[in-house]
């Protein structure tokens, strides 16, 4: 499974599984490849369309955010990347690893029933305590800062099948198959994700339906109501405060003893505070 290189036209059998009407069309499948998220980005500059998807077998330089590599053993794992072209305001793309974490947590808990998907903000993905998933979204931007980008592409890795991990990562790494005892199907996995993701970007343009959406986000979220320590990238500082939930274009709402301040997604990261 998941190890064939396939070009336009989609095959009808993905067509089918997939039950998307953008989505995953077209397709093209590695068995191997460096980064699924660079992958995509060239297919885009090439012309790739919205929807086009590009799913590995394995990453020999895959990487997360804060370019820290995202490690997974060859033919155990889901890691893909989506090509977008939004139509949204600039401020409202913040939203999407959001929506595309919400997503993945919707069709991963039917397989992980009575475990549930945490989402820690920005783009990972929690049970148990533990990650066993990660977003990714880079953009391509020829017009300066105050134009749309040319494309965006939202990568997603979720630990699937993988037996065990690096000692570094093992207290604090998981997969589907570590958490339920089952191997569960990448492609099926795959092609709900796609398919729950799919009906909420549809529904970005409206702004009710985005924020029942994030009102969902925020029921899921890792830490939240805890005390955190919100670090800046560079060794710039931290501050401290309770976590609130998110806003309407997806900033961290973070209560401190001066009032609620709210963080971007490309500017921090958090940490629990201990006791």
């Amino acid at each position: 499974m998941l190890h064939f290189e396939y070009a336009t036209p989609l095959p009808d059998a993905w067509r089918a599984l997939t039950r998307c009407r953008g989505m995953g069309c077209p397709l093209r499948v590695y068995e191997t490849v460096d980064s699924t998220n660079e992958a995509a980005a060239q297919w885009a500059r090439a012309g790739a369309p919205a929807g086009a998807l590009v799913v590995a077998d394995h990453q020999t330089a895959g990487r997360g955010r804060h370019r820290r590599v995202w490690q997974a053993d060859p033919g155990k794992n889901l890691l893909f990347s989506l090509v977008l072209r939004p139509a949204l305001p600039l401020d409202r793309i913040s939203v999407l690893p959001l929506l595309a974490g919400l997503a993945a947590a919707q069709a991963i808990d039917a397989l992980t029933t009575p475990l549930s998907v945490a989402l820690k903000w920005p783009n990972d993905l929690y049970i148990a305590g533990k990650k066993t998933g990660g977003i990714l979204l880079e953009s391509s931007q020829s017009g300066g800062s105050a134009h749309p980008p040319d494309f965006i592409v939202l990568g997603l890795g979720i630990n699937v099948n993988q037996e065990q991990f690096s000692p570094e990562l093992a207290d604090t790494a998981t997969s589907l198959l570590l958490e339920t005892g089952r191997f569960i199907a990448r492609d099926a996995l795959l092609a709900e994700v796609l398919y729950v993701f799919e009906t909420m970007y549809a529904s970005l343009g409206d702004e009710a339906a985005t924020n029942r959406l994030l009102a969902s986000y925020e029921a899921r979220m890792h830490q939240r109501g805890e005390r955190v320590e919100i670090r800046f990238p560079g060794g710039m500082g931290t501050r401290q405060g309770v976590l609130v939930g998110v806003s309407p274009l997806g900033a961290l709402r973070l209560r401190t003893t001066e009032g609620e301040v709210l963080f971007h997604a490309g500017d921090v990261s958090t940490r629990a505070i201990k006791g």
